[in-house]
């Protein structure tokens, strides 16, 4: 969702789509999550360049002890704000939280076999086919004809048909064969490569390619405690 994008919460207020995903279900709103430097919100990656990819990131570490970023409904409600998604209505239940994992990993799935070019597994095809199945909550024009509502709350289903819907659009879209793994050593992330000449290799040079640059530099000067300061 593009920042530059101007958004109007129900009050009639401008919003950022950064604060979008804080709208709650009682119509308040909560400070703007900040992004740091190696693009994090709430601790959660988003260097991916895609909803769906971000998605996958919430298994962190991927075997290399696969820490598990969506352990409860707190932590998804968390991560649904930082991705600027819609907010969940009614209670989510840690069942709902593992029927979220499953699609994470179906997701995974789909994005291994491509970028190992691979025939993509046909199970999780069909999952991600029927999360996309739910009406994903409308995106509504405002009346200056400008600026989009902030989306109301949406039950669960409704929500992860957004993130579905968007790997869907990945992997039949103009970018499907840009779909990266990240060369860091010690990164397990995925991501689109935007770039006009297609030779981005990391998920993000803030992230993963200032350590390999870093690595590079002590390699080749061992007695420097640190790289120059640019």
């Amino acid at each position: 969702m593009a920042s530059t994008i101007n958004r109007r919460a129900g009050s009639g207020r401008p919003v950022t789509s950064g604060a979008l995903a804080g709208l709650g279900a009682a119509g308040g709103s909560a400070p703007a999550l900040v992004t740091t430097k190696d693009l994090r919100r709430a601790g959660f990656p988003f260097r991916s360049s895609a909803l769906c990819l971000d998605f996958v990131a919430t298994l962190a570490k991927r075997g290399m002890g696969d820490r598990e970023l969506l352990a409860g409904p707190d932590e998804l409600a968390t991560w649904l704000r930082a991705a600027e998604l819609p907010a969940a209505t009614g209670p989510v239940t840690h069942a709902d939280v593992a029927g979220v994992r499953v699609l994470r990993e179906a997701v995974h799935e789909l994005t291994r076999a491509h970028v190992d070019r691979r025939p993509l597994p046909a199970p999780a095809i069909e999952l991600v086919n029927l999360a996309a199945s739910p009406g994903p909550p409308a995106a509504l024009l405002d009346v200056d004809g400008r600026t989009l509502l902030a989306p109301e709350p949406a039950p669960l289903d409704a929500v992860m048909a957004i993130v579905a819907r968007d790997a869907i659009d990945l992997f039949t879209g103009h970018f499907r064969d840009r779909i990266r793994a990240c060369i860091g050593h010690d990164c397990s992330l995925f991501f689109v490569d935007r770039s006009r000449p297609g030779s981005r290799r990391w998920c993000a040079m803030a992230a993963c390619g200032e350590k390999a640059s870093s690595a590079t530099y002590r390699r080749r000067h061992p007695d420097s405690p640190r790289p120059p300061r640019g």
